[in-house]
């Protein structure tokens, strides 16, 4: 749908972008949505007021003005700026509200398994190489010496207590995927050696990785442990991608008790009721058990990896997803089927498994208006997990 220009929308973001960002941003983004999208992008940045973080309220025919865009040329740009995860857009019955994210960082976009794809599928191998060496960083100019830089508990002394902080403050919104289950974070620390790691590294970022992979390959504190000290180089720093890839050793390892308890529930009958309670407390390599008759595999366990890594969701929305997918297909696909469900999700501000039905519901009115009436619908769940389950439940809700 095409926006009136004199339907009202605001700005709003929690961060300025940085030199380097617009660099990625340009180089890296704007081969895959565009020149409108990426022109876009810039002006709605430039009307954000810096001293607030956002923007007073705006018609949308200023920015037809400015840009000379007609509404379908903006509504097309504003869609690829939410589709790759620019743009969130937000509405009540009076205004738009559309909230600007940064940019990935050149690692990030180039080893995320979408962008990084579709940009060498857009751009060719030789500028792919080309715009990658732009973003590398030589270490050679440190080959020979040796790190004696002081360290801040070397210089400083302890103070009596810590300040108490009371407000919020500005950082960069890029979205990550908050899991709440029962590993227990002290617990693995605490059997970690202190020879081999330095646990000042243990940052946010490297601890929301062992929580979400803990989570995703079903592993205890304990297996944690292996696959984060198999993750440690002899300097003592940590390899962050590296533990997604020795958690996939030790799951294969492991993988024979998973599948005998996965393999037990799956064979029990399962009601729409007890499948939804099961997306809100089981973890996802249960329920593509209890889908894939006991046999999750790593490569499906990857895709769902990627799945927490790049979208908000509640664990149960992610879990939901599966379910939904799965059932549609009768089969689990490539991650790109996932991402172009959990991109509308997102769009639909999808925050529960009702919010997730409903969605779905208008997913497939638009399917059967688009079909031929002589065209049957295809089952939603495959024959081995009662097919007709999901289907009761859409009805019921």
């Amino acid at each position: 749908m095409d926006l009136n220009g004199l339907d009202k929308f605001k700005l709003i973001t929690y961060q300025n972008l940085d030199i380097d960002e617009r660099n990625v941003f340009t180089l890296l983004y704007q081969p895959i949505i565009g020149c409108d999208a990426f022109t876009l992008y810039l002006t709605l940045w430039s009307l954000i007021d810096r001293t607030k973080s956002n923007s007073p309220e705006y018609k949308h025919y200023k920015i037809y003005d400015i840009l000379r865009y007609s509404p379908k040329q903006f509504t097309q740009a504003r869609k690829k700026l939410e589709a790759i995860g620019l743009l969130v857009a937000y509405h009540n019955e009076d205004i738009f509200l559309y909230e600007l994210k940064a940019p990935l960082s050149a690692e990030e976009f180039i080893k995320d398994g979408s962008l990084g794809a579709y940009l060498f599928s857009k751009i060719g191998k030789e500028n792919f190489e080309d715009l990658v060496n732009l973003f590398r960083v030589s270490r050679g100019d440190k080959d020979g010496f040796k790190n004696i830089t002081s360290n801040f508990d070397e210089v400083f002394t302890s103070i009596p207590r810590p300040i108490e902080v009371k407000h919020d403050y500005t950082s960069k919104s890029k979205a990550k995927i908050k899991i709440n289950h029962n590993f227990d974070f002290e617990v693995f620390v605490e059997g970690l050696s202190k020879n081999y790691v330095d646990r000042r590294k243990l940052t946010k970022t490297v601890k929301e990785k062992i929580m979400n992979i803990s989570y995703v390959y079903n592993l205890d504190e304990f297996t944690m442990q292996k696959v984060f000290m198999d993750s440690v180089d002899r300097d003592r720093n940590i390899d962050i991608e590296k533990i997604s890839y020795n958690a996939r050793k030790w799951f294969e390892f492991e993988r024979e008790t998973v599948e005998t308890e996965v393999k037990q529930n799956s064979n029990e009958s399962i009601t729409y009721e007890e499948m939804v309670e099961k997306c809100k407390t089981e973890t996802p390599s249960i329920i593509l058990g209890i889908l894939s008759n006991g046999k999750p595999s790593v490569t499906e366990l990857k895709v769902v990896e990627r799945i927490i890594e790049n979208y908000d969701f509640k664990v149960e929305i992610v879990n939901f997803l599966l379910v939904y997918v799965v059932g549609v297909l009768g089969e689990f696909p490539p991650y790109g089927y996932f991402d172009k469900i959990a991109v509308e999700w997102q769009r639909n501000n999808v925050n529960s498994i009702a919010s997730a039905i409903e969605s779905i519901k208008n997913r497939q009115k638009r399917m059967t208006n688009q079909k031929p009436r002589n065209q049957k619908s295809k089952n939603v769940l495959p024959k081995d997990v009662k097919a007709d389950w999901f289907d009761d439940y859409m009805k019921n809700r």
